[in-house]
């Protein structure tokens, strides 16, 4: 009887923390507060709840986003293609992250937590690429777009600004979002969601945290090498012969291979200042986070990490630490 009843409570537990997380989440993406971290109700959901709770949870997020787009459509008079944008990246980007926490059946192709992230990364760029393609070509849904930038604007007090600015900043965004952006903002989204969810957990010290992989023992395989080399073949060819679709397809397959690198190069590092006094390894650790934060700098950073993980296909950094050093 006994054993019953805590199976019950388990279960009770399990769908209150599966909906309060879909809420939660839900919540966040509609009003906007807190959007960059919609995802953080459903990270709880999946350390706390388990494998189970985590899957119930997203469908259940996925299932009342789409119902509160339908109501804004039919009673509110909201665009299609806003309602139908917004109800497609929700859905996409939470299952996607559902999948990264908890990953289906037992044979997991992508063991290790960094390749399900770049795996959901490419996916994301198969799908939202054509659609920016479909904004650039379309008159009338950027002219639609360029009034919900305008109405903004209006809102914000920068209503002074020309339709013409507003056209040329959507257009430069747009270009920059097709040669890379979807695929790093999204992987970049995952990882800060992933890690706030980690650290609510490890305060709280709850005893579902799923395993995180063995980052400082990361290693991109080999093949990327060719693979970074022919997305920069690509790009080449296509800003020489003008071909728009080869030059985007370099842009976004050399951005994934190159955050698996940077991955490396970042796991080298962490390798190397382990082996450092703790004192040292604070100073360390406050002075990259302070470089990654100011403009300019970050980028010649991580164009350094990327080059020291590719170099380890031929220098072995990560030497096991000799007894005694």
């Amino acid at each position: 009887m006994q054993q019953v009843k805590l199976l019950q409570n388990k279960i009770t537990a399990q769908i209150i923390i599966a909906v309060l997380g879909a809420a939660l989440s839900v919540a966040c993406f509609i009003t906007g507060y807190f959007i960059f971290v919609f995802l953080l109700p459903l990270t709880l959901a999946a350390f706390w709840g388990g494998p189970k709770t985590a899957w119930a949870s997203g469908i259940l997020a996925v299932t009342a986003n789409a119902l509160v787009f339908t109501w804004f459509y039919l009673y509110q008079g909201a665009s299609l293609f806003i309602v139908g944008w917004s109800a497609l990246y929700y859905t996409v980007m939470v299952l996607i992250f559902t999948w990264i926490n908890v990953p289906l059946g037992k044979i997991m192709i992508f063991r290790d937590t960094t390749y399900r992230m770049v795996a959901g990364a490419a996916f994301c760029t198969l799908v939202f690429v054509p659609l920016f393609l479909w904004i650039m070509k379309n008159d009338q849904i950027r002219s639609l777009i360029t009034r919900e930038l305008e109405a903004f604007g209006s809102l914000s007090g920068t209503s002074d600004i020309s339709d013409s600015a507003i056209a040329e900043g959507m257009s430069s965004r747009i270009s920059v979002i097709l040669r890379g952006g979807i695929p790093i903002s999204c992987l970049v989204f995952w990882w800060v969601n992933r890690q706030f969810g980690l650290l609510f957990s490890r305060i709280f010290r709850h005893d579902r945290v799923l395993q995180t992989g063995n980052f400082l023992g990361f290693r991109a395989p080999f093949m990327f090498i060719w693979v970074l080399s022919f997305s920069l073949g690509a790009i080449l060819i296509g800003r020489i012969w003008k071909i728009e679709l080869l030059d985007i397809c370099g842009w976004n397959i050399l951005a994934l291979s190159a955050i698996l690198f940077f991955v490396q190069g970042a796991a080298i590092v962490m390798h190397m200042i382990l082996r450092l006094p703790p004192m040292l390894r604070i100073i360390i650790n406050v002075g990259i986070i302070y470089l990654f934060f100011r403009p300019g700098v970050n980028q010649v950073l991580a164009g350094l990490l990327v080059l020291l993980g590719i170099a380890e296909n031929w220098v072995p950094f990560r030497v096991p630490k000799q007894q005694g050093e």
